[in-house]
Protein backbone atom coordinates (compact mmCIF):
# COMPACT_ATOMS: atom_id res chain seq x y z
CA UNK A 1 0.00 0.00 0.00
CA UNK A 2 2.91 2.47 0.67
CA UNK A 3 4.29 2.20 -2.92
CA UNK A 4 -0.01 2.71 -4.27
CA UNK A 5 0.40 5.51 -2.08
CA UNK A 6 3.71 7.08 -3.18
CA UNK A 7 2.70 6.56 -6.45
CA UNK A 8 -0.81 8.92 -5.77
CA UNK A 9 1.63 11.02 -4.05
CA UNK A 10 3.59 11.53 -7.28
CA UNK A 11 1.04 12.02 -10.08
CA UNK A 12 -1.36 15.13 -6.87
CA UNK A 13 2.07 16.93 -6.72
CA UNK A 14 1.69 19.83 -8.24
CA UNK A 15 5.15 20.88 -8.38
CA UNK A 16 6.22 17.93 -10.15
CA UNK A 17 6.86 17.28 -13.87
CA UNK A 18 5.59 14.08 -13.99
CA UNK A 19 1.94 14.21 -13.95
CA UNK A 20 2.79 16.39 -16.87
CA UNK A 21 5.02 14.29 -18.59
CA UNK A 22 2.67 11.01 -18.05
CA UNK A 23 -0.30 13.57 -20.15
CA UNK A 24 2.63 14.45 -22.70
CA UNK A 25 4.22 10.99 -23.53
CA UNK A 26 0.23 9.78 -23.86
CA UNK A 27 -0.14 12.11 -26.68
CA UNK A 28 3.55 11.37 -27.93
CA UNK A 29 1.97 7.92 -28.41
CA UNK A 30 -1.25 8.57 -30.14
CA UNK A 31 0.23 11.36 -32.44
CA UNK A 32 3.20 8.66 -33.76
CA UNK A 33 0.51 6.25 -33.79
CA UNK A 34 -1.96 7.55 -35.56
CA UNK A 35 0.79 9.14 -37.86
CA UNK A 36 2.20 5.75 -38.63
CA UNK A 37 -1.06 4.59 -40.18
CA UNK A 38 -0.81 7.35 -43.06
CA UNK A 39 2.68 5.99 -43.98
CA UNK A 40 6.25 5.33 -42.57
CA UNK A 41 7.83 8.71 -43.55
CA UNK A 42 5.15 10.90 -41.58
CA UNK A 43 5.20 8.72 -38.97
CA UNK A 44 9.14 8.73 -38.78
CA UNK A 45 8.83 12.13 -38.81
CA UNK A 46 6.41 12.90 -36.45
CA UNK A 47 8.38 10.50 -33.81
CA UNK A 48 11.38 12.81 -34.30
CA UNK A 49 9.49 15.87 -33.69
CA UNK A 50 7.55 14.51 -30.88
CA UNK A 51 10.78 12.81 -28.66
CA UNK A 52 12.74 15.94 -29.82
CA UNK A 53 10.49 18.29 -28.17
CA UNK A 54 9.53 16.20 -25.54
CA UNK A 55 13.08 15.74 -24.37
CA UNK A 56 13.73 19.73 -24.59
CA UNK A 57 10.62 20.18 -22.89
CA UNK A 58 11.84 18.41 -20.03
CA UNK A 59 15.31 19.43 -19.90
CA UNK A 60 15.86 22.34 -22.12
CA UNK A 61 15.36 24.88 -19.75
CA UNK A 62 16.54 23.43 -16.96
CA UNK A 63 19.87 22.14 -18.57
CA UNK A 64 20.57 26.27 -19.69
CA UNK A 65 19.50 27.50 -16.71
CA UNK A 66 22.52 25.34 -14.87
CA UNK A 67 24.95 26.06 -17.34
CA UNK A 68 23.39 30.24 -16.83
CA UNK A 69 24.59 29.55 -12.48
CA UNK A 70 27.84 27.75 -13.22
CA UNK A 71 28.63 30.66 -15.65
CA UNK A 72 27.24 34.13 -15.19
CA UNK A 73 26.10 33.63 -11.44
CA UNK A 74 29.32 32.38 -10.50
CA UNK A 75 31.42 34.90 -12.17
CA UNK A 76 29.29 37.74 -10.29
CA UNK A 77 29.69 35.66 -7.00
CA UNK A 78 26.14 35.80 -6.41
CA UNK A 79 24.54 32.31 -4.86
CA UNK A 80 21.79 31.15 -7.91
CA UNK A 81 19.53 29.32 -5.12
CA UNK A 82 18.33 32.62 -3.85
CA UNK A 83 14.69 33.59 -5.20
CA UNK A 84 14.74 36.92 -6.51
CA UNK A 85 10.79 37.15 -5.25
CA UNK A 86 12.63 37.09 -1.64
CA UNK A 87 13.40 40.67 -2.37
CA UNK A 88 10.05 42.40 -2.61
CA UNK A 89 9.54 42.87 1.00
CA UNK A 90 12.21 44.79 2.95
CA UNK A 91 11.02 43.50 6.16
CA UNK A 92 10.61 39.42 5.39
CA UNK A 93 13.82 40.12 3.45
CA UNK A 94 15.55 40.68 6.82
CA UNK A 95 13.18 38.19 8.40
CA UNK A 96 15.47 35.70 5.62
CA UNK A 97 18.90 36.81 6.60
CA UNK A 98 18.21 36.30 10.29
CA UNK A 99 16.92 32.79 9.80
CA UNK A 100 19.71 31.77 6.83
CA UNK A 101 20.29 28.31 7.73
CA UNK A 102 24.20 28.21 7.98
CA UNK A 103 26.86 31.42 8.07
CA UNK A 104 27.49 30.86 4.22
CA UNK A 105 24.21 31.35 3.18
CA UNK A 106 23.81 33.74 5.56
CA UNK A 107 26.88 35.82 4.10
CA UNK A 108 26.07 35.04 0.56
CA UNK A 109 21.96 36.58 1.10
CA UNK A 110 23.54 40.10 2.88
CA UNK A 111 25.31 40.08 -0.44
CA UNK A 112 22.64 40.10 -2.62
CA UNK A 113 21.20 42.27 -0.59
CA UNK A 114 23.87 44.97 -1.03
CA UNK A 115 23.25 44.52 -4.65
CA UNK A 116 20.03 43.52 -5.37
CA UNK A 117 19.58 45.68 -8.99
CA UNK A 118 22.54 43.45 -10.07
CA UNK A 119 20.61 40.01 -8.83
CA UNK A 120 17.52 41.30 -10.31
CA UNK A 121 18.87 41.74 -13.74
CA UNK A 122 21.24 38.41 -13.80
CA UNK A 123 18.06 36.58 -12.59
CA UNK A 124 15.84 37.74 -15.30
CA UNK A 125 18.81 37.87 -18.04
CA UNK A 126 18.70 33.94 -16.92
CA UNK A 127 15.35 33.34 -17.61
CA UNK A 128 15.73 34.79 -20.97
CA UNK A 129 18.80 33.07 -21.82
CA UNK A 130 17.81 29.56 -20.60
CA UNK A 131 14.57 30.07 -22.32
CA UNK A 132 15.43 31.59 -25.29
CA UNK A 133 17.99 28.96 -25.90
CA UNK A 134 15.34 25.95 -25.31
CA UNK A 135 13.34 27.72 -28.21
CA UNK A 136 16.58 28.39 -30.21
CA UNK A 137 17.21 24.44 -29.94
CA UNK A 138 13.76 23.77 -30.71
CA UNK A 139 13.87 25.33 -34.21
CA UNK A 140 17.12 23.94 -34.89
CA UNK A 141 15.81 20.70 -34.53
CA UNK A 142 12.39 21.44 -36.68
CA UNK A 143 14.44 22.44 -39.41
CA UNK A 144 17.19 19.67 -38.85
CA UNK A 145 14.11 17.40 -38.91
CA UNK A 146 12.21 18.49 -41.94
CA UNK A 147 15.35 18.42 -44.17
CA UNK A 148 16.31 14.73 -43.18
CA UNK A 149 12.35 13.91 -43.69
CA UNK A 150 12.25 15.64 -46.92
CA UNK A 151 15.63 14.24 -48.16
CA UNK A 152 14.40 10.56 -47.07
CA UNK A 153 11.10 10.95 -48.87
CA UNK A 154 13.10 11.90 -51.82
CA UNK A 155 15.56 9.25 -51.67
CA UNK A 156 12.74 6.93 -51.27
CA UNK A 157 10.55 8.07 -54.34
CA UNK A 158 13.68 7.65 -56.69
CA UNK A 159 14.19 4.06 -55.24
CA UNK A 160 10.22 3.12 -55.95
CA UNK A 161 10.67 4.96 -59.09
CA UNK A 162 13.55 3.02 -60.31
CA UNK A 163 12.07 -0.60 -58.92
CA UNK A 164 8.79 -0.24 -60.54
CA UNK A 165 10.29 0.78 -63.88
CA UNK A 166 12.64 -2.07 -63.36
CA UNK A 167 9.67 -4.13 -63.18
CA UNK A 168 7.57 -3.16 -65.86
CA UNK A 169 10.76 -3.71 -68.07
CA UNK A 170 10.17 -7.51 -66.37
CA UNK A 171 6.90 -7.51 -67.66
CA UNK A 172 6.14 -5.70 -70.89
CA UNK A 173 4.02 -8.48 -71.95
CA UNK A 174 1.63 -8.10 -68.78
CA UNK A 175 2.23 -4.09 -68.38
CA UNK A 176 0.77 -3.65 -72.15
CA UNK A 177 -2.63 -5.25 -71.21
CA UNK A 178 -2.76 -4.13 -67.47
CA UNK A 179 -1.55 -0.85 -65.94
CA UNK A 180 1.14 -1.67 -62.99
CA UNK A 181 1.27 2.01 -61.89
CA UNK A 182 -1.09 3.64 -59.06
CA UNK A 183 -0.80 7.01 -58.13
CA UNK A 184 0.73 7.24 -54.62
CA UNK A 185 -2.04 10.13 -54.08
CA UNK A 186 -4.67 6.82 -53.61
CA UNK A 187 -2.06 5.70 -50.93
CA UNK A 188 -3.21 7.09 -47.29
CA UNK A 189 -0.58 9.20 -45.74
CA UNK A 190 -0.83 11.90 -42.88
CA UNK A 191 0.70 14.46 -40.79
CA UNK A 192 0.57 16.17 -37.82
CA UNK A 193 2.82 17.66 -34.81
CA UNK A 194 3.00 18.84 -31.18
CA UNK A 195 4.73 20.40 -28.57
CA UNK A 196 4.37 20.39 -24.57
CA UNK A 197 5.82 22.15 -21.91
CA UNK A 198 8.51 23.39 -19.43
CA UNK A 199 6.28 26.53 -18.85
CA UNK A 200 3.19 28.53 -20.74
CA UNK A 201 6.16 30.48 -22.76
CA UNK A 202 8.11 27.53 -23.69
CA UNK A 203 5.14 25.84 -24.95
CA UNK A 204 3.84 29.43 -26.57
CA UNK A 205 7.00 29.47 -28.52
CA UNK A 206 6.90 26.04 -29.52
CA UNK A 207 3.42 26.40 -30.85
CA UNK A 208 4.07 29.75 -32.90
CA UNK A 209 7.09 28.40 -34.36
CA UNK A 210 5.69 25.13 -35.48
CA UNK A 211 2.49 27.11 -37.15
CA UNK A 212 5.35 29.84 -38.52
CA UNK A 213 7.45 26.94 -39.94
CA UNK A 214 4.61 24.70 -41.49
CA UNK A 215 5.69 23.08 -44.74
CA UNK A 216 2.38 22.87 -45.85
CA UNK A 217 -1.09 23.79 -45.06
CA UNK A 218 -1.90 20.45 -44.13
CA UNK A 219 0.95 20.41 -41.57
CA UNK A 220 -0.62 23.65 -40.36
CA UNK A 221 -4.39 22.50 -39.76
CA UNK A 222 -2.82 19.48 -37.38
CA UNK A 223 -0.42 21.83 -35.62
CA UNK A 224 -3.60 24.02 -34.78
CA UNK A 225 -5.72 21.09 -33.82
CA UNK A 226 -2.99 19.33 -31.65
CA UNK A 227 -1.40 22.54 -30.06
CA UNK A 228 -4.92 23.65 -29.01
CA UNK A 229 -5.47 20.23 -27.22
CA UNK A 230 -2.20 20.07 -25.61
CA UNK A 231 -2.31 23.85 -24.56
CA UNK A 232 -5.89 23.37 -23.09
CA UNK A 233 -5.66 19.82 -21.69
CA UNK A 234 -2.11 20.24 -20.24
CA UNK A 235 -2.39 23.48 -18.36
CA UNK A 236 -6.21 24.74 -17.93
CA UNK A 237 -8.30 21.57 -18.28
CA UNK A 238 -6.52 19.22 -15.51
CA UNK A 239 -6.47 22.27 -12.67
CA UNK A 240 -10.63 22.56 -14.30
CA UNK A 241 -10.83 18.86 -13.54
CA UNK A 242 -9.19 18.89 -10.25
CA UNK A 243 -11.25 21.82 -8.73
CA UNK A 244 -14.75 20.05 -10.10
CA UNK A 245 -14.07 16.92 -7.92
CA UNK A 246 -12.89 19.01 -4.79
CA UNK A 247 -15.65 20.98 -4.55
CA UNK A 248 -17.82 17.91 -5.19
CA UNK A 249 -16.06 15.57 -2.36
CA UNK A 250 -16.70 18.93 -0.69
CA UNK A 251 -20.55 19.41 -1.20
CA UNK A 252 -21.77 15.24 -1.39
CA UNK A 253 -19.19 13.65 0.46
CA UNK A 254 -18.34 16.39 3.46
CA UNK A 255 -14.88 15.57 2.99
CA UNK A 256 -12.61 18.41 1.59
CA UNK A 257 -9.40 16.91 -0.77
CA UNK A 258 -8.01 20.47 -1.09
CA UNK A 259 -4.34 19.55 0.69
CA UNK A 260 -1.47 17.67 -1.13
CA UNK A 261 -2.02 14.38 -1.97
CA UNK A 262 1.39 13.38 -0.27
CA UNK A 263 -0.05 14.59 3.47
CA UNK A 264 -3.48 13.14 2.50
CA UNK A 265 -1.21 10.18 2.25
CA UNK A 266 0.96 10.02 4.86
CA UNK A 267 -1.85 9.35 7.73
CA UNK A 268 0.18 12.24 9.90
CA UNK A 269 -2.88 14.15 9.49
CA UNK A 270 -5.30 11.46 11.12
CA UNK A 271 -3.04 11.84 14.13
CA UNK A 272 -3.45 15.18 14.98
CA UNK A 273 -6.88 15.39 14.62
CA UNK A 274 -7.44 12.34 16.68
CA UNK A 275 -5.68 13.57 19.34
CA UNK A 276 -7.05 17.41 19.19
CA UNK A 277 -3.85 18.59 18.71
CA UNK A 278 -4.60 20.38 15.49
CA UNK A 279 -6.48 22.90 17.75
CA UNK A 280 -3.33 24.58 19.50
CA UNK A 281 -1.94 24.76 15.75
CA UNK A 282 -4.59 26.55 14.43
CA UNK A 283 -5.05 29.06 16.93
CA UNK A 284 -1.36 29.77 17.05
CA UNK A 285 -1.64 30.20 13.61
CA UNK A 286 -4.64 32.20 13.52
CA UNK A 287 -3.18 34.55 16.21
CA UNK A 288 -0.49 35.67 13.85
CA UNK A 289 -2.18 35.37 10.39
CA UNK A 290 -5.11 38.08 11.99
CA UNK A 291 -2.04 40.70 12.69
CA UNK A 292 -1.31 40.88 8.70
CA UNK A 293 2.24 41.54 9.28
CA UNK A 294 3.66 39.32 6.49
CA UNK A 295 7.35 39.41 8.39
CA UNK A 296 5.91 38.18 11.68
CA UNK A 297 4.54 35.43 9.69
CA UNK A 298 7.26 34.64 7.88
CA UNK A 299 8.70 34.30 11.56
CA UNK A 300 6.46 31.94 12.99
CA UNK A 301 7.33 29.83 10.61
CA UNK A 302 10.63 29.72 11.64
CA UNK A 303 9.91 29.65 15.43
CA UNK A 304 6.89 27.12 15.60
CA UNK A 305 8.44 23.67 13.31
CA UNK A 306 6.62 22.08 15.17
CA UNK A 307 2.94 23.91 14.28
CA UNK A 308 0.82 21.29 11.95
CA UNK A 309 0.17 24.26 9.31
CA UNK A 310 3.92 24.54 8.81
CA UNK A 311 4.55 20.84 8.70
CA UNK A 312 2.11 20.36 6.29
CA UNK A 313 3.36 22.78 4.05
CA UNK A 314 7.01 21.71 4.47
CA UNK A 315 5.29 18.00 3.08
CA UNK A 316 3.49 19.78 0.40
CA UNK A 317 7.14 21.82 -0.64
CA UNK A 318 5.51 25.41 0.09
CA UNK A 319 8.30 25.35 2.12
CA UNK A 320 11.72 24.11 1.19
CA UNK A 321 14.28 22.79 3.75
CA UNK A 322 18.19 22.66 3.23
CA UNK A 323 19.23 19.50 2.06
CA UNK A 324 19.53 16.22 4.66
CA UNK A 325 18.46 18.78 7.02
CA UNK A 326 15.56 19.81 9.08
CA UNK A 327 16.23 24.01 8.63
CA UNK A 328 14.26 26.12 6.07
CA UNK A 329 16.42 27.29 3.06
CA UNK A 330 15.23 30.81 3.21
CA UNK A 331 16.70 31.31 -0.12
CA UNK A 332 14.15 29.91 -1.74
CA UNK A 333 10.69 31.83 -1.78
CA UNK A 334 7.82 31.13 0.53
CA UNK A 335 4.34 32.04 -0.69
CA UNK A 336 2.67 33.29 2.70
CA UNK A 337 -0.82 33.47 0.87
CA UNK A 338 -0.55 29.49 0.47
CA UNK A 339 0.30 28.81 3.68
CA UNK A 340 -2.79 30.48 4.95
CA UNK A 341 -4.18 28.44 2.50
CA UNK A 342 -3.38 25.30 4.06
CA UNK A 343 -4.26 26.81 7.30
CA UNK A 344 -8.04 27.23 5.64
CA UNK A 345 -8.04 23.50 4.17
CA UNK A 346 -7.00 22.13 7.04
CA UNK A 347 -9.35 23.95 9.18
CA UNK A 348 -12.42 22.99 6.96
CA UNK A 349 -11.53 19.00 7.22
CA UNK A 350 -11.22 19.11 10.84
CA UNK A 351 -14.78 20.67 10.80
CA UNK A 352 -15.74 18.16 8.90
CA UNK A 353 -13.92 15.03 10.91
CA UNK A 354 -15.58 16.59 13.79
CA UNK A 355 -19.45 16.63 12.38
CA UNK A 356 -18.69 13.09 10.99
CA UNK A 357 -17.44 11.58 14.05
CA UNK A 358 -20.78 13.27 16.22
CA UNK A 359 -22.77 11.52 13.88
CA UNK A 360 -21.22 8.33 14.51
CA UNK A 361 -18.41 7.54 11.54
CA UNK A 362 -15.10 6.51 12.45
CA UNK A 363 -11.97 7.98 12.37
CA UNK A 364 -10.32 5.73 10.10
CA UNK A 365 -13.80 5.20 7.74
CA UNK A 366 -13.35 9.41 7.13
CA UNK A 367 -9.55 9.51 6.38
CA UNK A 368 -10.72 6.28 4.14
CA UNK A 369 -13.19 7.94 2.59
CA UNK A 370 -10.76 11.15 2.56
CA UNK A 371 -7.76 8.87 0.57
CA UNK A 372 -10.31 7.30 -1.70
CA UNK A 373 -11.75 10.96 -2.77
CA UNK A 374 -8.27 12.01 -3.47
CA UNK A 375 -7.16 9.39 -5.48
CA UNK A 376 -10.37 9.19 -7.92
CA UNK A 377 -10.00 12.92 -8.61
CA UNK A 378 -6.06 12.53 -9.31
CA UNK A 379 -7.13 9.43 -11.89
CA UNK A 380 -10.32 10.99 -13.05
CA UNK A 381 -7.75 14.26 -13.78
CA UNK A 382 -4.61 12.38 -15.47
CA UNK A 383 -7.28 9.77 -16.94
CA UNK A 384 -9.39 12.56 -19.01
CA UNK A 385 -6.64 14.67 -19.95
CA UNK A 386 -4.79 11.16 -21.44
CA UNK A 387 -8.09 10.35 -23.46
CA UNK A 388 -8.21 14.01 -24.85
CA UNK A 389 -4.23 14.24 -25.69
CA UNK A 390 -3.71 10.31 -26.45
CA UNK A 391 -7.08 9.09 -28.19
CA UNK A 392 -9.77 11.79 -28.79
CA UNK A 393 -7.31 14.59 -30.40
CA UNK A 394 -5.30 12.22 -33.03
CA UNK A 395 -8.47 10.20 -33.82
CA UNK A 396 -9.96 13.59 -34.80
CA UNK A 397 -7.23 14.34 -36.84
CA UNK A 398 -6.47 11.43 -38.77
CA UNK A 399 -10.54 11.23 -39.37
CA UNK A 400 -9.98 14.51 -41.09
CA UNK A 401 -7.50 13.30 -43.17
CA UNK A 402 -8.79 9.98 -43.95
CA UNK A 403 -12.17 11.20 -44.90
CA UNK A 404 -10.67 13.35 -47.38
CA UNK A 405 -8.91 11.37 -50.25
CA UNK A 406 -7.08 14.78 -51.41
CA UNK A 407 -5.59 15.11 -47.75
CA UNK A 408 -5.03 11.52 -46.96
CA UNK A 409 -1.47 11.28 -48.58
CA UNK A 410 1.58 13.14 -46.60
CA UNK A 411 1.44 16.34 -48.48
CA UNK A 412 5.19 16.90 -48.06
CA UNK A 413 5.59 13.82 -50.21
CA UNK A 414 3.47 14.81 -52.51
CA UNK A 415 5.04 18.07 -53.55
CA UNK A 416 8.65 16.26 -53.20
CA UNK A 417 6.90 13.91 -55.75
CA UNK A 418 5.31 16.63 -58.13
CA UNK A 419 9.12 18.29 -57.69
CA UNK A 420 11.04 15.19 -58.85
CA UNK A 421 8.45 15.08 -61.97
CA UNK A 422 9.49 18.23 -63.01
CA UNK A 423 12.87 18.00 -62.84
CA UNK A 424 12.13 15.00 -64.90
CA UNK A 425 14.13 12.23 -62.25
CA UNK A 426 10.95 10.19 -61.92
CA UNK A 427 7.71 10.06 -64.41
Amino acid sequence: MANVGAIFSTLGNPNSLIPLAVKDMSATAGMTASSFVTGKEEGQDRLIDELGTQALWLGGIPLFKWLFDKTIFKAFGLDSKFDVRNLKNKDVFEKIKEYAPTDEIKKNIEKIGNKQATFKNVALWKFFVATGATIATYIGLTRAKQAYTEDKIRKNLIKEYEAKKNDKNKNSDVAASKPTFKGLGDVVKNFAFSPVKNMWILDGAITGERLTDSRTPQEFIGYSIKEASTLCFMYYAGGKIQEFFEKRADAKYKKSIGLDARVIEDGSVKEVFENGSIEKSLKEFKKVADLNDDAKLYEFLHKNPENEIVKVAKKSDIISLLDDTEKIDTRKYIDLEDIKGVNNKLETLYKQYKEAIAKGESSEKFFQGVKKLKRHSILMNIGCCILALGVLTPMAMLGKRLVSKDDAEFQTKKEIREQLIQEGIIS
